[in-house]
């Protein structure tokens, strides 16, 4: 019996350690769900007119919250990309394409192509202006 008992303990403990902890579905709440609702819809292809059209019922503030995120991750991935550093290092036209192209990409999986105050953050944070990409 004891030798069972040493070789089952070890195994429990594996088991323990490796297998995902259960944890209670919560649902969702407040600007965590509508955020999630406009990635979703951004990532199936519309544009923000588009969204905001369908989330014209939902609260102001929630969809400015919701946007106010979304801005942030932009500039965060960008960050995470060094977009700066390859905007200012650009030694030809490829280059800026690539840059500009890595922009236009986040921009639009956030569901933000017309969002005056996002290309405002990302000339002042970046330096690049992109009326002139």
């Amino acid at each position: 019996m004891i030798r069972w008992l040493k070789r089952l303990a070890p195994l429990a403990l594996a088991a323990a350690l490796l297998l995902p902890a259960t944890v209670p579905a919560q649902a969702p709440t407040g600007t965590g769900s509508l955020y999630s609702i406009w990635v979703r819809l951004s990532l199936r292809g519309l544009n923000q007119e588009a969204i905001e059209s369908l989330l014209r019922n939902m609260d102001p503030a929630a969809i400015e919250s919701v946007k106010t995120r979304l801005r942030q991750t932009v500039l965060a991935n960008l960050t995470l990309k060094k977009i700066g550093e390859q905007y200012h290092t650009a030694r030809d036209s490829d280059d800026l394409r690539s840059v500009r192209f890595s922009i236009e990409t986040e921009i639009r999986f956030a569901g933000l192509q017309s969002d005056e105050k996002l290309r405002l953050m990302i000339r002042d944070q970046f330096g690049i202006r992109l009326q002139r990409l």
